[in-house]
């Protein structure tokens, strides 16, 4: 396929996925990052600092607005199919190239994340650059070991488990000490130490939380196997990938073991999807999340299996109809997305109508959603959409550390005072600035930690879903925090 097809190719699909965007609203997740970019930090419960700085960055282009700058993404994911085409095209050739990107532009999860806000698509920018990089280095240009360990880096900075990628190439290099030959240390410490460098404070920040944001728990906790995991990735898995492309998949994982391509090549892709498939393949038998392992072995394990099938005269017509069926199922997920947006859309239009409803206090009211998701739709919407003056959004007060939100300000904290107080007595040195306050709580039930908080809760209105579940607005009055 020439070099004119493929690009006519991605050019008609980023206008497609344009037009999309420019009819949908905002996802949870676009509303969250919108959040941290407001909340600049050395990481987040969810990963690395990144994103946030990237959106925050886009935003002085288009004025603060997450609607315009969230159309960065599908030219994030042109970059990312081009890098992926010339890559695979120097590794190996032009037809395991266009076949390669024509498959993972097919993709359900390519597709979704490249119209949503996320940190997944400028991760995959950032490594294929450094494979591109790192394969140049390989074939004899060594001074090309840097560039390709400050992309490896970069992604550090997107997901952390870009690391996997460098980390499979230093695995690499020292192997060569078995056989008795001079590794390269110029390679080696470059890959080490960039990575380490980029990744001190948000690891550093990690380690003051005592691990628990990049754990998902605790360090104890982190390689237990989650009970009803396995069954729900083995789901995730064919609905993100399609069942078609899925199998070809994991065909492919097998064709890189065996080396699907050119020696040279195959031992190359080897090594840059070794480790994320390995890590990919324990989270996934554990019942943990595979998703980011999987993603960064994508590519190279695509392309191996393109490799290893591409002088069958069935190519052809097997690789069309895996495209046809996982562009198809592209279709129908992104209908579906666009479906859930437009009811997180609906449900924060009724919020808004009910704060109408909040009687007046000192201070105004406030508004706290179960979750972070709506907790972030919320905020999004009242702050750009509503145009008016916005009430402040929290999620529940908990004794647990379990999202961000946890480290950003809350209704529920304390501000010191100059009071005379008997310590004895008095639990807390100061005076909350919300007591007395009312506000509206957006939830599926109601937590006894919103009913004991408030001196009168009480349902305001109900808002039915489509998949059948029901949200409640709760009108909460008099603000008096938990008692002991």
């Amino acid at each position: 396929m020439k070099t004119k097809n493929i690009l006519a190719f991605l050019g008609i699909l980023t206008l497609i996925r344009i037009i999309w965007l420019a009819t949908q609203g905002i996802s949870p997740q676009e509303a969250y990052y919108w959040m941290c970019s407001d909340r600049l930090a050395s990481a987040y419960f969810d990963g690395p600092p990144a994103t946030a700085y990237l959106v925050r960055f886009l935003g002085f282009f288009t004025g603060g607005s997450l609607e315009i700058l969230r159309f960065a993404w599908p030219l994030f994911a042109l970059l990312a199919s081009w890098l992926a085409f010339q890559s695979i095209r120097t590794i190996s050739n032009d037809v395991v190239a266009a076949w390669t990107v024509l498959a993972l532009n097919a993709l359900p999860i390519f597709n979704s994340h490249s119209v949503t806000v996320g940190p997944w698509m400028p991760t995959l920018v950032c490594v294929l650059g450094g494979l591109q990089a790192a394969y140049s280095a390989v074939e004899g240009r060594r001074k090309d070991w840097l560039p390709a360990a400050a992309c490896f880096a970069l992604a550090c900075l997107f997901r952390y488990e870009a690391v996997l990628v460098p980390l499979g190439f230093c695995i690499t290099i020292l192997a060569v000490l078995r056989n008795k030959q001079q590794p390269d240390w110029a390679a080696l410490t470059a890959l080490v130490v960039l990575p380490l460098a980029v990744l001190w404070s948000p690891l550093a920040w990690n380690a003051k939380l005592e691990w628990i944001p990049i754990a998902g728990g605790t360090l104890q906790t982190w390689w237990r196997p989650q009970p009803g995991g396995w069954g729900r990735n083995f789901v995730e898995f064919f609905r993100e990938y399609s069942f078609a492309a899925g199998l070809a998949l994991l065909a492919g994982l097998a064709a890189l073991v065996l080396g699907g391509l050119k020696r040279g090549a195959g031992r190359f892709l080897l090594v840059a999807a070794g480790l994320p498939a390995f890590w990919a393949v324990y989270q996934f038998l554990i019942g943990r999340s595979f998703s980011t392992p999987a993603w960064l072995a994508l590519i190279p394990v695509l392309a191996a299996l393109i490799g290893f099938l591409a002088r069958s005269r069935w190519m052809p017509l097997a690789g069309s109809a895996v495209v046809a069926l996982a562009l198809l199922q592209s279709a129908v997920m992104l209908r579906e997305e666009g479906r859930m947006r437009g009811v997180w859309l609906s449900v924060a239009k009724e919020v808004h109508k009910a704060t109408r409803e909040i009687p007046a206090s000192d201070g105004g009211g406030f508004l706290i959603a179960e979750n972070t998701d709506q907790a972030s739709m919320l905020a999004v919407f009242f702050k750009t959409a509503a145009g008016s003056e916005y009430p402040p959004v929290f999620v529940p007060e908990s004794p647990a550390l379990t999202s961000q939100f946890g480290l950003w300000p809350s209704y529920a904290d304390f501000v010191a005072s100059d009071l005379v107080v008997d310590e004895f007595f008095t639990e807390q040195k100061g005076y909350n600035l919300f007591a007395g306050r009312n506000a509206l709580f957006l939830g599926s039930d109601l937590p006894q930690t919103i009913k004991g908080a408030f001196a009168q809760v009480s349902p305001l209105r109900k808002i039915q879903l489509p998949d059948g579940g029901e949200l409640t607005i709760f009108l909460c009055l008099d603000y008096q925090t938990l008692p002991l």
